[in-house]
């Protein structure tokens, strides 16, 4: 006689089951010790773990349903019915599929309790409980689980997994976000990188690679996940959920909110270069001097030239060379190389005296910062202990505890941007100071890409008019260039004592203030 064929459905939907002998393995043997004895040959084993999203499940029960039903299976075992569905579509679905055929059954082996289409109007009506039950059992745990992930935000921790960069610690109930020493320094890189301007989405992507950043299976990041990283605010210390975002977030921040900020305006303003084939170097870093709109270069006959496209009115014609436009720069680059030893030495020691107060007032600031953090901290100790004790309700708990919460998140902001800037003010200006002595020979050596890198550290702005490129330094190239005006307007006067160089000097002084945009 040839046996009834059957399947097996086993479902967990938390550790808690696993723990307590509703795991995976114990269900399988359960129910295939139950197909032995009823004579049952048990074709297949669809098995829905814990870790399986909500998605993923719907998925399996619906493969499983369409499998017994192609292949005609009469017989589906189930633990019980909460282990077949937990929701009235499901359960829909698997009325149907019974009342389809007289000889289909559904066994629920723990409870004892066979559905068939001829089944007894008290079994049917266990079946109906049952599914209720289930229900809102399915309602209950979802409402626990809403409450307790908005506790969680309140103490300031992600109720989720981390972004890349970022790793789990700590026991269940305590777990904690930390820096993950292996990506951490990849999503840090990405946020400096595309800051620059200097990378679209997909050249970012392709950096990240060549520095060696893979994601599990050892490809490239997606360029739609490395968007959602950059617009994610949890690298800098903010927790985004469910389309709310709240800035008491305890764990350290991978960035500042300076850089964080810089980025966002990057990617909703565009700024950032399209990946194209050709990659110019002056692509987007150009603004028409009389609409505003972005420069685009285009190559004709092999030369590379740049105009306005007037997206809004404007009345510029004509193209400019790109060779034109770097000779421009070379101009500004050998205003620099006027810099002497001896005025480098007065900047540096400038720079240094500055830094030195800087610092005493950063220290202090931060004791007072420090200070403060404790003070709340302790406040929030106090109220945690007047809460378990009853003291206070759970509404004002829970509001003196964001009030807190908040300040002492945005201490820690403050905290971060002040020991990021530390020793920000003085290797800013000792590199600048560097860099604008050897700007010509590092520009003329180094690829598109590093030179745009590159002059955005020299100029805030460059301008194209009438066929005319202007620049606009940054504030702390412009005091640097200041001195060394300063320095050659004084050796003009000097020279203008002698007979026949105040012309050639008085030409090559009206030639460095043009190009400086004075």
């Amino acid at each position: 006689m040839e046996k009834n064929k059957c399947v097996i459905y086993c479902r967990v939907s938390s550790r808690e089951q696993e723990e307590t002998g509703y795991s995976l393995p114990a269900q399988e043997k359960l129910l295939v010790e139950y197909a032995t004895r009823k004579g049952f040959d048990v074709v297949k084993v669809f098995s829905i773990a814990e870790s399986a999203s909500g998605s993923k499940q719907r998925k399996i029960f619906g493969e499983m349903i369409e499998f017994i039903s192609k292949k005609n299976i009469p017989i589906l075992l189930c633990e019980k019915v909460d282990r077949l569905t937990r929701n009235l579509k499901e359960a829909v679905v698997a009325n149907d599929w019974i009342e389809a055929d007289e000889k289909r059954q559904i066994h629920f082996v723990k409870q004892n309790l066979v559905i068939h289409r001829n089944a007894k109007s008290d079994e049917k009506f266990r079946w109906d409980i049952e599914i209720v039950l289930a229900k809102k059992y399915i309602s209950n745990l979802s409402e626990e689980v809403k409450k307790g992930q908005k506790e969680k935000i309140a103490q300031g921790w992600l109720p989720a997994k981390p972004p890349l960069g970022y790793k789990t610690v700590g026991e269940k109930g305590h777990k904690t976000h930390v820096f993950d020493e292996t990506k951490a320094p990849f999503m840090r890189k990405a946020f400096e990188y595309y800051s620059t301007g200097n990378y679209s989405l997909i050249s970012l992507r392709e950096k990240l690679y060549e520095d060696g950043l893979r994601t599990r299976n050892g490809s490239k990041l997606s360029k739609s996940r490395l968007e959602d990283i950059l617009r994610d605010p949890f690298y800098m210390g903010s927790i985004r959920w469910n389309d709310i975002t709240y800035t008491n977030g305890l764990h350290a921040p991978l960035v500042s909110k300076e850089l964080f900020e810089k980025v966002q305006f990057t990617l909703t303003r565009g700024k950032s270069p399209h990946y194209k084939r050709h990659t110019f170097q002056f692509s987007k870093m150009i603004e028409c001097g009389e609409c505003g709109g972005s420069i685009s270069g285009e190559i004709q006959k092999g030369t590379i030239y740049y105009s306005c496209k007037h997206n809004r009115p404007c009345t510029q014609k004509g193209m400019t060379k790109e060779t034109d436009l770097d000779t421009s720069l070379m101009g500004v680059f050998s205003f620099f190389e006027n810099i002497t030893e001896k005025e480098a030495d007065i900047i540096r020691d400038r720079i240094k005296a500055d830094h030195k107060l800087e610092a005493e007032y950063k220290e202090n600031t931060l004791k007072a910062l420090d200070q403060r953090y404790n003070s709340l901290q302790r406040q929030l100790d106090i109220l945690y202990n007047d809460r378990l004790s009853e003291k206070i309700t759970p509404e004002k708990w829970e509001s003196k505890q964001k009030e807190i919460n908040a300040e002492q998140a945005e201490i820690q902001n403050k905290i971060t941007k002040l020991k990021n800037e530390e020793t920000k003010y003085f290797e800013l200006y000792i590199n600048i100071l560097d860099l604008a002595r050897r700007a010509r020979e590092i520009y003329e050596k180094r690829s598109p890409e590093e030179r745009r890198l590159l002059l955005s550290h020299i100029f805030s702005n460059l301008i194209l008019k009438d066929k005319k490129a202007n620049t606009v330094l940054k504030s702390s190239v412009k005091k640097i260039s200041k001195r060394i005006q300063e320095r050659i307007d004084a050796q003009q006067i000097f020279e203008l004592k002698k007979p026949n160089t105040s012309k050639v000097k008085s030409k090559n002084s009206t030639k460095y203030k043009t190009l400086l945009g004075r």
